[in-house]
C-alpha cells in the first residue's frame, strides 16, 4: 500500500537562487588561490631578503676595520659574554628624575632581579631590589636611567665619609689604558648627585675625589627610585658594569643585596661596550627600507650596528580615510572584522638586545646564508630574518641580518582579497538581479501558460476554448504551441467522441428496427407465406449487428496479429500490381489505374506481404466510399531515397483541416448520412498499425488541384534494392 508523501515545493524562482550560490564558489576559488599565493609572496620575500642581505655583506667586506673593536683585555671572548650596544636617541635626556623623557624608547628597557645579582647578605630571604635599565647615545654623551624596586629607601648620613652605606650606584669602567676605574653615585637627599672616583684596594670604597663629568638626578618613587645620569662618551672604555648597591638598615646601614647589569671585580666580567661610529649608521641607512631593520654582528654575534626599525610610530601608523562613502566603510569594517589585519603596534623582543642569538645568526657566522621566520611574543605579527656572512680574507669576521613584519604580505593579501570579494560581490549582485528578472518573467509566461490551459478546460473535463502559443523560439514557446495543439487535437476527438453514441445509434438502430419488424411481422403473419422473408430480414439485421461488433474488435485483433506476425522480404511492386487486378474484378464500375515510376521496382520491403494487402485493401475500400460513382482511384508506385511511396488517390471531398492531425487515430469517422456498411473509424487506423509494423508511416493530403485527396504510405527499403 502507497502513501502519497508531501513533497517539497521548491519555486523556479528558488531553484535559480540555488544555482545563483553556485556563484559563491567563485570568490571561495580565488580566496583560497590568494592563500596558495602568500605562500609564494613568503617564499618571494625571502629570497629578496637574502640577496639584499648578500649586497650589504658584500659591502661591508670592503670595510673590514669597521669590525676591529679593541679590546685592552685581551681576552678571548666567550658567546654567554656580556655585550652593551648603545642605541641613539632622537633627543637629549632632561636630568630630573622622571621618566617621562625614556617613554619613547620604554621596549629598551631591560630589567635585572635576584637573577642578575653578585651579593646577597641572606640567601633565605626574599629578595626586595630589582630594576629597569636601558642607555642611548646623543651627541657626546651617554644617557643612563635606573628604575629601581626598593621597599626601604636609605640615603647616605650627612656626616658620613663611606659612600657603600647607603643605597648607591656603582659604576665600573675599563679605560683606553686597561686600567678599572670604579665610581659609586650616592646622596643624602634626592635631587641633583654626582659621582666620585673610589678606591677599593683596602676591600672597602673610600672616596677619590668627585667626578664632576658624571651628573645625574634622583628621584624618590612609591616603590623605590629613580636615578637618571650623564657620562660623556670620551670616558668610555670598551667594558663597563652597572650595579644597584641595597641598603635596607639605617641603624646598621650593612649592604643587603647588589644587582649588576654585569660582573665587575674583574674586566672579563664586565660587559663590552660598542657604540655605532657615525660610518656605520651612515653606511647602514643607505640600505634601510620601510618596516625593515638591518642588524650588523661581530663574529661573536655582538651587536656592531643598527638602522631601521619594525615597530611604526604612533604617528606613522596608515590610518582609513575618513571620506569614503558609506558602503565603502561598512565594507571595511566587515575585512577588518573577518582578515588578520597587519599589526604596526606590537611587542620587539629584540628591541632592547645587544647580542643576537638564533639559528640564522649561527648559520652565518658559521658561513652558511639563513632565512627564518619567527613569532613576537605577543602572537600579533611574524618577522622574517634573513642572515648573510660577512668574509675577509676568506674568514668570517661578522654577519648581517635583516629583517621584516609580515605586514607587507598581509596588507597585498588583504588588498587582493578586498578587490575580488568587492567584484564577487558586485557580480553576485548582478547576477542575482539578472536571474531574478529572469525567474520572474520565466514564471510569469508559465503561469499565463497554466491559466490559459485551466480557462481552456471546464470543470467536467470538456473542451471550452483554445490557448494561444507564445512567439517565442524557446522551449516554452515550444511547449506553448505543443500545449495549444494538443488541446485542439484532445477537442477534435472529443467531438468525435460526443458524436460516437449518434453513431451508434445510426449503425445499430437499423438492424434493430429490421429484425424487430421480422418479429412483429412475423407474429402476425406466423402461416403466411411471407414469413420466410421476415425471417431473412431478421437474420440480416443480426447479421449486420454482428459485423459491427467484428468491426469493433478488428482493430484489436490486428494489434495481437502484427506481435506474432513472422517477418519476410518481399516485393511491394508485385503485391500492389497483384491487388489491383483484384480490385478491378470486383469493382467492375470502378475505373482503377496503377502507375509505377520509372525505375521504381522491384522495391523490396521487410514485413508482411498479406498485412500490406490489407492495408491496400482499407485505402481502396476508404476511396471508393468517397470518390463519386465512375470517377477512377489512382495508385501510384514511386521511390525515394531509401524509401518506397505507394500513393492511393481518390476524388472527392477535400480533408478538413482540423481532421489532419487525428485521421488515423481510432474511430475517427469522417462519414454522413446513411451507408449500407456499418463504419466507426476504424479503416484508417488499421492502416496506420500496418504501416508502422512495416517501420514506416502514412500521411494524408488534399490533392495541389483540391479535386480530392491522396494518402501516402512511405516504408523503408530492406537492403540495398536493384536499380
Amino acid at each position: 500500500m502507497s502513501t502519497n508523501r508531501p513533497r517539497l515545493h521548491i519555486s523556479i524562482r528558488l531553484k535559480l537562487a540555488l544555482v545563483a550560490m553556485l556563484l559563491l564558489l567563485i570568490p571561495w576559488m580565488g580566496y583560497s588561490y590568494i592563500q596558495e599565493m602568500g605562500d609564494y609572496l613568503r617564499q618571494n620575500r625571502e629570497e629578496i631578503l637574502l640577496a639584499r642581505a648578500e649586497t650589504i655583506a658584500a659591502n661591508l667586506a670592503l670595510k673590514a676595520r669597521l669590525f676591529d673593536i679593541r679590546d685592552t683585555t685581551h681576552a678571548p671572548l666567550q658567546r654567554s659574554s656580556h655585550h652593551l650596544f648603545v642605541r641613539p636617541l632622537a633627543s637629549p635626556i632632561q636630568l630630573d628624575g622622571y621618566l617621562d623623557d625614556w617613554r619613547a624608547y620604554a621596549a629598551r628597557m631591560r630589567h635585572y632581579d635576584e637573577a642578575s645579582g653578585i651579593f646577597r647578605q641572606d640567601e633565605h630571604t626574599p629578595s626586595t631590589l630589582g630594576f629597569d635599565h636601558q642607555v642611548g647615545r646623543y651627541g657626546k654623551y651617554l644617557y643612563a636611567v635606573f628604575h629601581v624596586r626598593d621597599d626601604h629607601v636609605v640615603y647616605r648620613h650627612p656626616n658620613s665619609q663611606r659612600l657603600d652605606q647607603s643605597d648607591h650606584l656603582r659604576i665600573t669602567m675599563l679605560d683606553e689604558t686597561g686600567k678599572l676605574r670604579r665610581y659609586l653615585l650616592t646622596t643624602i637627599s634626592p635631587g641633583w648627585v654626582n659621582a666620585h672616583l673610589v678606591s677599593e684596594e683596602s676591600g672597602i670604597p673610600v672616596a677619590i675625589k668627585p667626578e664632576v663629568r658624571i651628573k645625574g638626578e634622583w628621584q624618590e618613587t612609591s616603590g623605590g627610585y629613580v636615578i637618571e645620569i650623564r657620562i660623556p662618551i670620551n670616558m668610555l672604555g670598551r667594558r663597563i658594569a652597572f650595579a644597584i648597591g641595597d641598603v635596607d638598615d639605617p641603624a646598621s646601614r650593612r649592604l643587603v643585596e647588589q644587582i649588576s647589569t654585569a660582573g665587575h671585580h674583574v674586566a672579563e666580567e664586565m660587559a663590552t661596550v660598542i657604540i655605532p661610529t657615525p660610518q656605520i649608521e651612515t653606511f647602514l641607512a643607505g640600505f634601510v627600507r620601510p618596516d625593515t631593520r638591518v642588524w650588523v654582528v661581530d663574529r661573536n654575534a655582538r651587536v656592531m650596528g643598527i638602522a631601521g626599525q619594525l615597530v611604526a610610530d604612533a604617528d606613522d601608523e596608515p590610518t582609513d580615510d575618513q571620506r569614503s562613502g558609506f558602503v565603502t566603510g561598512l565594507l571595511r569594517l566587515l575585512y577588518q572584522a573577518v582578515l588578520e589585519q597587519p599589526a604596526f603596534q606590537f611587542e620587539d623582543d629584540l628591541s632592547s638586545v645587544s647580542r643576537l642569538d638564533g639559528e640564522e645568526i649561527t648559520g652565518a657566522l658559521s658561513g652558511v646564508p639563513q632565512t627564518g621566520w619567527r613569532q613576537t611574543p605577543d602572537g600579533r605579527v611574524h618577522i622574517l630574518t634573513a642572515t648573510h656572512p660577512v668574509y675577509s680574507n676568506g674568514e668570517v669576521i661578522g654577519a648581517v641580518a635583516i629583517e621584516e613584519t609580515s605586514n607587507r604580505i598581509l596588507l597585498a593579501q588583504n588588498r587582493a582579497i578586498e578587490i575580488l570579494f568587492n567584484l564577487s560581490l558586485l557580480t553576485f549582485a548582478l547576477a542575482i538581479a539578472v536571474l531574478f528578472g529572469f525567474a520572474v518573467h520565466l514564471t510569469s509566461r508559465i503561469r499565463r501558460l497554466r491559466d490559459d490551459a485551466d480557462a481552456a478546460i471546464s470543470s467536467d473535463g470538456r473542451i471550452e476554448g483554445s490557448i494561444a502559443g507564445f512567439d517565442s523560439a524557446d522551449e516554452l514557446g515550444d511547449l506553448s504551441r505543443s500545449v495549444s495543439d494538443m488541446l485542439d487535437r484532445i477537442s477534435h476527438y472529443n467531438r468525435y467522441l460526443e458524436s460516437m453514441a449518434s453513431k451508434l445509434t445510426h449503425e445499430i438502430r437499423t438492424p434493430i428496427t429490421v429484425v424487430k419488424s421480422s418479429l412483429d411481422n412475423l407474429e402476425l403473419h406466423e402461416d403466411a407465406p411471407q414469413a420466410k422473408t421476415y425471417i431473412v430480414r431478421a437474420r440480416e439485421g443480426l447479421q449486420r449487428l454482428n459485423d459491427i461488433l467484428t468491426r469493433m474488435s478488428e482493430a484489436t485483433r490486428l494489434e495481437q496479429t502484427l506481435n506474432d506476425e513472422s517477418r519476410e522480404v518481399f516485393d511491394l511492386c508485385a503485391v500492389v500490381e497483384g491487388s489491383t487486378e483484384g480490385y478491378r474484378l470486383a469493382h467492375p464500375q470502378r475505373p482503377f489505374t496503377l502507375r509505377v515510376s520509372a525505375g521504381a521496382c522491384p522495391l523490396h520491403v521487410d514485413g508482411s506481404p498479406e498485412m500490406l494487402a490489407q492495408l491496400l485493401d482499407k485505402l481502396i475500400s476508404n476511396a471508393n466510399d468517397f470518390a463519386p460513382t465512375g470517377e477512377a482511384i489512382e495508385i501510384h508506385i514511386a521511390r525515394r531515397d531509401h524509401n518506397a511511396l505507394l500513393t492511393v488517390s481518390n476524388p472527392g471531398p477535400l480533408l478538413p483541416e482540423e481532421m489532419h492531425g487525428n485521421l488515423f487515430d481510432s474511430m475517427v469517422s469522417m462519414r454522413s448520412g446513411k451507408t449500407s456498411d456499418p463504419h466507426l473509424g476504424l479503416g484508417l487506423y488499421i492502416v496506420r498499425l500496418i504501416a508502422e509494423f512495416h517501420r514506416g508511416g502514412v500521411s494524408a493530403r488534399n490533392r495541389d488541384d483540391r479535386s480530392g485527396v491522396e494518402f501516402v504510405v512511405q516504408l523503408p527499403l530492406a537492403g540495398d534494392t536493384p536499380q
